[in-house]
């Protein structure tokens, strides 16, 4: 079920730097963090086996986006998403100057490239992209995007956010009194995000994201998000949100992604394969399904006792392991407000990393593996939001700029 949260304040969200002047945020609503204020609404009511209650529910993260038309989904871009150096962005994006000479993924190019070498091909160059546009470097793009649908088109939009800075007295714990010479600037999400159409105006931020449970548990955690606040400085006007459910209209399901991502990998096997100096003796098409698992949050595996940034799937009696990826390291870290403590520090795969895996057996019996892998997350304390990802992400199907 996808769930739209409307922030009436501003946000602070993510770890607080000890000792430091300024209190920063990250761009999206982690799912641990909304775990958190279930677990504080149902302590104010007196709760008193709190972790059954919301082990209940799968949340994951949510993503920004700006409410303006009709919003497909909101996604991080992958990792293998790249753009023009010299004017980056998206080619349809309404206003002027946000237009760039486009958004393309290299990752299935990359991968056909990569199977065809293991098949013996023999390539005249080395895979390279520039821009189609004016022939110069290509570089990654980061951040969160969205799809509206404006009319019959589909549009891809950066969403950009806009922050509410406001500096403060700091207050001593002990005489409940202001500090001398102690000030402390709190930078935070603000409500509004600017208009994909117009520069200088505003729209209502949301985020949207999934989550997985019952009708029932999921109707409990919205109660208490639509009670507490998130995130941080509750009692001085910040992180007041309402959640409501979300309808999202022309996000494509796991069969439909899995088979999208196969005729891709075709298309782009096929034209490389022209290129290679041996093309005759070469196959026609792949071996086997291939699939993506992307990373809508950190990651956190073991590969045999030891920390990796790897992990390693296990459906129907098969051990898959990636033919390719592309990834880089983050920290799992949090904090634990009923130990007053800092939680275990964990190596962790960064949100956007991309991991292909190929399937030797039939398709209508890898969906609902996936479905499963999609709702339970991969790695270690999926249970806190870590691990939650995506099967063929939409944007690897954009091998063309977008």
């Amino acid at each position: 079920m996808w769930l739209k949260i409307e922030p009436k304040e501003p946000l602070i969200l993510g770890d607080v730097r000890a000792g430091s002047q300024f209190l920063s945020t990250i761009g999206y609503i982690p799912g641990r963090v909304l775990r958190g204020a279930w677990a504080e609404w149902l302590l104010i009511q007196g709760q008193q086996d709190i972790l059954s209650v919301v082990e209940k529910v799968r949340i994951g993260n949510f993503f920004p986006v700006a409410e303006w038309r009709e919003v497909c989904y909101a996604l991080p871009l992958p990792m293998s998403a790249l753009t023009c150096k010299r004017k980056n962005g998206f080619r349809l994006e309404l206003h002027p100057d946000n237009q760039g000479h486009g958004v393309v993924d290299t990752l299935i190019p990359h991968l056909a490239y990569y199977l065809l070498e293991k098949a013996g091909a023999e390539f005249p160059a080395p895979f390279a992209l520039t821009c189609a546009r004016c022939d110069d470097r290509m570089e990654p793009m980061g951040g969160f995007y969205a799809v509206y649908r404006d009319g019959l088109t589909e549009r891809y939009v950066q969403t950009r956010l806009r922050y509410h800075a406001q500096t403060k007295v700091a207050l001593s714990r002990h005489r409940r009194a202001a500090v001398e010479q102690m000030l402390y600037t709190a930078s935070a999400l603000s409500p509004r995000a600017t208009r994909p159409d117009a520069k200088e105006q505003t729209a209502s931020l949301v985020f949207l994201g999934r989550v997985h449970g019952k009708a029932e548990d999921i109707n409990a955690l919205k109660d208490a998000l639509n009670h507490v606040a998130i995130g941080a400085l509750h009692t001085r006007g910040y992180g007041r949100v309402e959640v409501e459910e979300a309808t999202v209209e022309g996000f494509p399901n796991v069969k439909e992604r899995v088979k999208q991502f196969s005729d891709t990998l075709a298309r782009c096997w096929d034209d490389l394969k022209r290129l290679a100096v041996n093309a005759k003796v070469l196959p026609n098409a792949p071996v086997g399904i291939y699939f993506s698992v992307d990373l809508l949050a950190s990651g956190v595996f073991r590969r045999q006792g030891l920390p990796s940034l790897i992990p390693t799937l296990h459906i129907n009696g098969q051990e898959l392991k990636p033919v390719w990826w592309m990834t880089r390291p983050d920290l799992a870290s949090g904090w634990s407000t009923a130990w007053g403590l800092p939680k275990p520090t964990h190596l962790a795969a960064c949100m956007g990393s991309t991991y292909v895996f190929r399937w030797e057996g039939d398709l209508e019996a890898l969906v609902p593996a996936l479905e499963r892998l999609e709702a339970q997350g991969i790695g270690e304390r999926c249970d806190e939001g870590f691990g939650e990802c995506l099967i063929c992400h939409p944007f690897h199907q954009e091998v063309e700029e977008k």
